[in-house]
């Protein structure tokens, strides 16, 4: 046990001062997707600023806001409003997605531990965070770092109520359910089968709906668009077996690197108690079992697999409570994903199938933090000394998928602006107080061989 707390409380403060140094460093522009997620939770902030909690709660519970349910943005904008707003690109409005990471892994934690593999339940949660996908996206605005640790909850709650079944905590395994499922509509199929096999038949599950009720509003209000997105999604590229390789292959690169799938291996085959094989069994059917339902959904991407990546934790949990001197062999793990979080690494790009089904630009979670922000804020601070009014721009460049996978320059700054306090209209076309002509050379944005002038 003392090697289990030591090795755990070691990995939490090095994953802090990992991520906090990173996100310190980092001012790249965001992906395409992340950017509609921030503008998601931009509304929830206007909403608290404004004083409107009621619609704040609103939005988040039943008003539809696109393709997924509003829990993410939510949490994302009352987080941000308690930062005070402004750019959610500083390193303490990012931190939330942080926050999602240490939930998975606390929950993978106490899960083990209601399944008997308590020696090494600290060292599973502790190895969470350390997952290289897991880890490269919870420095970005993405609803799968808050989807893996809702599913953790949930099977986490369902091992609680397995081991000790009551109204408490069938109704808090109900909320859990809630939780994940106004997250993103996959959670089902990340959830359905750990949380299957751990359910205990006991009169204290009619408690249970009283929980998950609470995302009904948000289904019955929306199922009509919900059934078109689910159409929409059928028909994407890539041949049979593209569709049934894609996530092993992913398991590889990027989502744990040779160094991870190593340990996942020999925590198998070292995961001998009988106490702690209820941790490997389910850890069993949240990962391969995830995989075989995901694999039918015809959407690949390599995040996908995130909410299924913590069940790993509860295989390292089972070997180090067999075999307790194993919990050194984690830092192994976490000192790859160090590694590869500051170093340009093929393994921790994008998995080579991913070309098959985006033949665009692929995204990448995992890279080294990039201090260049695209010259945002010395635009920014230029336009400051300008009249209020529009601002036109003059050919704006194209950000290339080498840098990042999004829209064009001036897709931006509009948004820069307004979080900088500068309520200016965004043109390409017509006429504008100020002008950004990137025909002019008075200053560069060297990363976008670009230059321009302000007139």
């Amino acid at each position: 046990m003392r090697w289990s707390a030591g090795v755990g409380a070691a990995l939490l403060i090095a994953f802090l001062a990992l991520n906090l140094t990173w996100l310190g460093q980092d001012r790249l522009v965001r992906d395409g997707d992340e950017e509609g997620h921030v503008g998601a939770a931009e509304m929830f902030v206007w909403d608290l600023t404004s004083g409107r909690p009621a619609d704040f709660v609103q939005r988040a519970l039943w008003e539809d806001m696109g393709d997924y349910p509003s829990a993410y943005p939510a949490a994302v904008g009352a987080w941000w409003h308690l930062n005070g707003g402004g750019q959610p690109g500083r390193a303490g409005v990012r931190a939330i997605n942080l926050l999602f990471l240490v939930v998975a892994g606390g929950a993978v934690a106490a899960a083990a531990w209601s399944l008997g593999a308590r020696n090494g339940a600290l060292v599973g949660g502790a190895a969470v965070l350390f997952l290289p996908l897991s880890v490269g996206v919870s420095r970005h605005f993405m609803p799968e770092g808050a989807l893996a640790a809702s599913v953790a909850l949930a099977i986490a709650a369902a091992a609680w109520q397995r081991r000790r079944p009551g109204a408490g905590s069938a109704a808090f395994l109900g909320l859990a359910l809630a939780a994940g499922l106004l997250t993103k509509q996959t959670f089902v199929l990340y959830a359905a089968l750990p949380v299957g096999i751990l359910l205990r038949p006991h009169r204290s599950l009619l408690w249970l709906p009283l929980g998950a009720a609470l995302a009904a509003p948000w289904y019955i209000g929306n199922v009509a668009d919900q059934l078109a997105y689910a159409g929409s999604s059928v028909g994407y590229p890539g041949s049979p077996l593209d569709h049934l390789a894609y996530y092993w292959l992913a398991l590889w690169q990027p989502a744990l690197g040779p160094v991870w799938l190593a340990l996942l291996v020999g925590a198998g085959v070292a995961a001998g108690r009988p106490r702690g094989r209820g941790a490997v069994v389910v850890g069993l059917a949240w990962l391969v079992g995830g995989i075989l339902l995901m694999t039918l959904v015809p959407k690949k991407y390599d995040r996908l697999l995130i909410p299924l990546l913590p069940a790993v934790g509860l295989f390292i949990a089972a070997a180090v409570h067999a075999r307790p001197r194993l919990a050194p062999a984690v830092l192994l793990g976490a000192a790859w994903t160090a590694w590869v979080s500051f170093a340009d690494v093929g393994l921790a790009g994008p998995s080579p199938r991913a070309e098959a089904f985006h033949p665009g630009c692929v995204q990448v979670w995992l890279r080294p933090p990039s201090e260049d922000d695209l010259g945002y804020a010395d635009v920014t601070a230029l336009l400051d000394a300008h009249a209020p009014g529009p601002v036109l721009l003059v050919d704006p460049p194209a950000i290339p998928c080498s840098i990042q996978t999004t829209h064009g320059w001036g897709y931006h700054l509009g948004p820069y602006l307004r979080r900088e306090g500068q309520e200016r209209e965004v043109l390409e076309e017509g006429r504008g107080i100020v002008t950004v002509d990137f025909g002019g050379t008075d200053h560069e944005i060297p990363a976008l061989s670009a230059s321009y002038s302000v007139e």
